[in-house]
């Protein structure tokens, strides 16, 4: 579950002052290009996040919460020149004392294993990294399919497992140019005020189904079939505080075709939680 909203803002601000404004507006102004429509002062429209946040963007860019191509909720600037990404996970390791130290392990290794990354500012907020909640951020260079990007990425763990990211990607030579926008962005970031936002999912229709697909019972099932030349199915409804998910086979053809069951389960949209339903 998310931090109420004095928490979470007080984590971020700790990461701020941790890194101070470092972010794109420290790559050097030799690389903003001439100035463009885009300024630290245009105007701005607020997005509700699903996850239980609000953050506060330039009102020309571009909402994608469809989910489409990832299991995130983008904000991009209409050229392409830069983006803004939210997601939140479930880590069941972290709740494990014995396996924490692999959570931080993995978060670090994403980037220095990956020879994409150029890191030039690496933080936790608690240093010791012995703590279910923590703060991890970092910044610097990243080059795929010939573009040369400069990000950075705000990671909040909880001890509830539930893990928060929050990345930022500016193409290297507009760098200069929507920095200061991008850092506007990761500032305004705030748990959504009221009932309604105590009503968000955190865990998404298609985490809900990964969750369960992830059952030992479930693959045990999923491989029984694919053995007999047969297809599990998965599908979520949503059931106000829970995601329903259906596991089940089609069975027969044409007009005589019908479900088999092989299960309900019931997924909190809040904690993650999944429950079998008799």
């Amino acid at each position: 579950m998310l931090r109420s909203k004095q928490a979470l803002a007080s984590i971020l601000i700790a990461v701020m002052a941790i890194t101070g404004v470092f972010f794109f507006a420290s790559f050097g102004k030799e690389e903003a290009p001439t100035a463009g429509p885009l300024t630290a002062t245009s105007p701005t429209k607020e997005f509700r996040s699903a996850y239980g946040f609000t953050v506060t963007y330039p009102e020309n860019w571009l909402v994608d919460n469809s989910r489409k191509d990832a299991p995130a909720e983008f904000i991009r600037e209409p050229n392409g020149r830069a983006f803004f990404a939210m997601q939140t996970h479930i880590d069941p390791r972290i709740t494990k004392p014995g396996e924490l130290a692999l959570v931080y392990k993995d978060l670090e290794d994403a980037f220095r294993n990956d020879g994409r990354y150029l890191l030039e500012k690496v933080e936790w907020e608690n240093k010791d990294k012995n703590t279910p909640e923590n703060s991890f951020f970092a910044a610097g260079s990243y080059a795929e399919g010939g573009k040369n990007w400069k990000f950075k990425e705000i990671t909040i763990m909880s001890k509830s497992g539930l893990v928060l990211t929050l990345r930022g990607m500016t193409l290297k030579e507009y760098a200069g140019e929507y920095g200061p926008m991008m850092d506007r962005i990761f500032f305004s970031v705030a748990p959504a005020e009221g009932k309604a936002s105590q009503d968000v999912s955190v865990v998404t229709k298609e985490q809900a189904v990964a969750k369960v697909g992830a059952l030992s019972e479930v693959v045990e099932y999923k491989n029984m079939l694919i053995e007999a030349g047969k297809k599990a199915l998965l599908e979520a409804e949503d059931g106000e505080s829970d995601w329903n998910v259906h596991v089940f086979e089609i069975v027969g053809e044409g007009e005589d075709a019908h479900t088999a069951t092989f299960g309900w389960y019931r997924v909190n949209k809040k904690t993650g939680a999944v429950e079998k339903e008799i």
